[in-house]
Order: structure tokens, then C-alpha cells, then sequence
């Protein structure tokens, strides 16, 4: 059983959420209905040495690094909603050698970039672990009600878009440093112009699998279209490397000379296909299926 598969069971045997609940497990955030138009986002993310970083050798992550990452994970999903983030909370238990340095420099990451995007840290919990480090970051936002962007909104004959570039994100630490898209999010929320939205975490092409799956159907992408990070990045990094943290998300075709013209953000656009009726999967223009690949943590155990 692969993870996507594990948690549809799962879901399917949770009681009904409220009716407050507006957006459900299975999304990029939770999200609540507080009143006045507006929606609360809430979901959880963590970082587990020699899962999410290199915790020694050569290309060991520094404890800034690591903080830095915890929290960006959780932005990124926040800007795949369309949202604003706006508290956290963080729990760690730290495995042998994160002593009083390696912890407050951790913690010094992480507030860094919760100063520059305009993020309150508001509580937490701290233990140690015998066995490797483990971090957990809960981030809340909020979005208005009729700006929220789910995964589950793309139509037949939508454009299939993403921003900046892929592949070799380990190989260039482009998964410590990357920024999350959240001015990038929010703008399209803000304007109706993502019909659903989904960031790359575990690869672009799983990624817009899930989008396809949400949605009822079918992906024709143009894999030579596909940005890639460096000279050397091949195609198949580019397919099903992850840890991007770029957002992909669907444009009625009328919206996209609109968004191509409008786009205020240096962030690279490019459209790399369209959404069709039928069964959920992705093909290349001329119909030929595409091996799906990326990162799924029932099969992978091999770390970063």
C-alpha cells in the first residue's frame, strides 16, 4: 500500500466532520469556518533527520537549516490554499548531539523566517530522543471564504501551470533554502484566477497526479516544457525529484493571457498543459501515459 492509499483508508473511517469544517483531511490544509467570510487554516508538518535533511556528513544541513525548512514546509502549504499564515506552534524532540547550541540555532532559523514573512510563534513543546532528531511545526492561517483554492476545482479544458523550476533539489540544497510561495498563492486566490492548487513536495508529476485524482480528471502535460533547475538536471529529476515546493495549479483557458500579463512576481511562469475528462492519470500530448513517479514514504526508507 502506497500513502496516498493508506491515508484514503484512513480518511474513510473518520466520523463526519462538523459542519464548521470547511475544507477536510485530504487537502493542503484543514480549514474552519470562523464567520465573517472568513476561513481558518491549520495543518501540520514535521522534518525527521535523515528523512528530511542529512544530519551528518559533508552535506549535513546546519540546525538553522533544519528550523528554516520546518517552517517553510508548512508556508508552502498555506500558499497551495490561497492563504496567509499567520501563527505556529513547534515541538521537537532532539536525538543525540543537538545540545543547547544545535537547539537554539534551530530555533533561530525557524523565527528568522517566521519574522520575514509575518509569522507568530505562539507556543510549542521541547523533549530530547534517544534515536534521531524529530520536528513538528502546526501552522494557522486564515483565507476568505470565497478565496480559498482546493485541489478538487480544475475543469475539462483548464491550463495546467506551475511556477518557478524543477529537478536536483537535494543535489543543489535547494531544499533547505527555497522560498515558499506565499505572496505568489495568495495573489491567485485573491483574484479567482487557481481553479486548484496543490504545491510539489514529493514530485511534479505525483503531485499533479493528486491534483487530476481531486479533481475527476485526466492530465496532458508537455514534459520537455518542464523548467528544469540546472544544465544537469534531467527530465526525470525535473518528473520526480520533489522537495520543489513550487505550486501547480489549473487557469480557465479565458484567465490565461490574463495571468500571463498580469503576474507581478520575478517567480518564473510557464503552462504545461490541460486538464481533459477522463480517467485520472497523466499523459504526454499525444496520449502515451507517463510513469508517474516521487517521493512516497511507505516505500521509500532509504532517507534524503
Amino acid at each position: 500500500m502506497n500513502e496516498d492509499e493508506f491515508l484514503a483508508r484512513l480518511f474513510a473511517r473518520l466520523p463526519a466532520a462538523p459542519a464548521d469544517v470547511r475544507v477536510p483531511p485530504g487537502d493542503d490544509c484543514a480549514a474552519v469556518d470562523v464567520g465573517g467570510g472568513r476561513l481558518l487554516l491549520l495543518a501540520v508538518d514535521q522534518v525527521v533527520a535523515e528523512r528530511h535533511y542529512h544530519a551528518a556528513g559533508p552535506d549535513a544541513a546546519t540546525a538553522g537549516e533544519v528550523g528554516r525548512k520546518l517552517l517553510a514546509r508548512n508556508l508552502s502549504d498555506v500558499a497551495a490554499m490561497g492563504g496567509h499564515p499567520r501563527f505556529c506552534l513547534v515541538a521537537g524532540a532532539f536525538g543525540p548531539g543537538c545540545g543547547e547550541a544545535w537547539m537554539g540555532a534551530f530555533h533561530e532559523g525557524l523565527i528568522a523566517l517566521a519574522r520575514e514573512v509575518g509569522v507568530a510563534l505562539i507556543g510549542g513543546d521541547l523533549a530530547t530522543s534517544a534515536a534521531g532528531t524529530v520536528a513538528s511545526l502546526t501552522i494557522v492561517g486564515e483565507v476568505g471564504s470565497a478565496e480559498v483554492v482546493r485541489r478538487c476545482g480544475a475543469m475539462p479544458g483548464d491550463e495546467f501551470w506551475a511556477t518557478g523550476v524543477f529537478g536536483s533539489a537535494l543535489r543543489t540544497g535547494h531544499h533547505l533554502r527555497f522560498v515558499p510561495r506565499c505572496a505568489e498563492g495568495a495573489w491567485l486566490g485573491s483574484r479567482g484566477l487557481a481553479r486548484a492548487m496543490i504545491d510539489v513536495s514529493d514530485g511534479l508529476l505525483l503531485d499533479a497526479l493528486r491534483l487530476c485524482r481531486a479533481s475527476g480528471l485526466s492530465l496532458r502535460l508537455a514534459p520537455e516544457t518542464v523548467p528544469r533547475r540546472t544544465p544537469e538536471t534531467t527530465l526525470d529529476q525535473a518528473l520526480g525529484d520533489g522537495e520543489d515546493y513550487e505550486l501547480l495549479f489549473a487557469v480557465r483557458p479565458a484567465d490565461g493571457p490574463i495571468l500571463r500579463q498580469s503576474w507581478p512576481f520575478e517567480t518564473p511562469l510557464h503552462c504545461l498543459g490541460h486538464f481533459e475528462a477522463g480517467e485520472p492519470g497523466v499523459r504526454d500530448l499525444a496520449g502515451r501515459p507517463l510513469q508517474v513517479c516521487g517521493y512516497d514514504h511507505l516505500a521509500c526508507r532509504e532517507g534524503v
